[in-house]
């Protein structure tokens, strides 16, 4: 499945760049300076509850902000902002409602200027948590799988042939809160990835690049300027379509 992308407000000392974690993954950004670190942010929590009236409930759609300022208009499960230029330190998010409720604020680790980061909401009612997964250098074609499903301690990823869905393959293996890249050579096509146990997807945990992009048709690494299939895995959330993992093509 591949991210529902968040709609993304300028704010504050917040600026926005252009997307690294949209479905195609090939938009231009701004080089991230010592002064600056360059994140995104992605709803990995199932549920977004808070105590309503005494009892904790699902606050439904929400909206994200960092240190009280609102950077994105949409921040429900699955969804993955563009990059932000933030200032380096530690910072806070809270994930609201129209009418106030919150879950937050979840403090964040402290990030160091220059760097790039992937910060993951995720947890259950009364307890959440951000976990900060610094980005790769890019390279030629990669995996990666960011490991951000609390109920699942680790897990293996692989590549499968995208045509016929088969040859199922582990290439590595993930520790929640750790993000494991591998590489695949020069280029990659007919190309699909997947996280579960061994050469077993989870359900719904198998991807062809086409499904994240399908304007990438032929399942080919690098496409344009992406060159890195990453993998998000989350606590499944009940009843949903969409996940447990997740996808973008990135540089």
């Amino acid at each position: 499945m591949k991210f529902c992308l968040a709609g993304v407000v300028v704010s504050g000392l917040l600026a926005l760049t252009a997307c690294g974690g949209s479905s195609s993954g090939s938009s231009s950004m701004p080089p991230v300076s010592n002064g600056t670190a360059r994140v995104r942010f992605a709803e990995g929590a199932p549920e977004l509850e808070a105590l309503i009236n005494g009892v904790p409930q699902d606050i439904g759609s929400a909206y994200l902000q960092v240190d009280g300022q609102t950077v994105s208009s949409q921040f429900d499960y699955g969804a993955l902002t563009n990059f932000l230029l933030l200032a380096p330190g530690a910072h806070s998010l809270e994930a609201l409602d129209i009418l106030g409720y919150r879950v937050g604020p979840v403090k964040v680790a402290s990030l160091t200027g220059g760097k790039q980061y992937t910060l993951i909401l995720v947890g259950t009612y009364p307890k959440y948590s951000v976990l900060a997964f610094e980005e790769p250098a890019s390279s030629k074609a990669q995996l990666s799988l960011y490991e951000a499903s609390p109920s699942v301690p680790s897990a293996d990823f692989g590549s499968f042939r995208a045509s016929s869905h088969s040859g199922f393959k582990a290439l590595g293996s993930a520790k929640l809160g750790n993000l494991v890249t591998v590489s695949l050579g020069t280029s990659v096509s007919n190309f699909g990835g997947y996280a579960g146990r061994g050469n077993k997807p989870f359900t719904g945990g198998d991807l062809t690049l086409a499904s994240v992009d399908t304007f990438d048709k032929h399942n080919e690494l690098p496409f344009h300027t992406a060159s890195r299939f990453s993998l998000f895995l989350f606590d499944a959330k009940s009843g949903s379509a969409s996940g447990p993992v997740f996808g973008s093509l990135d540089r």
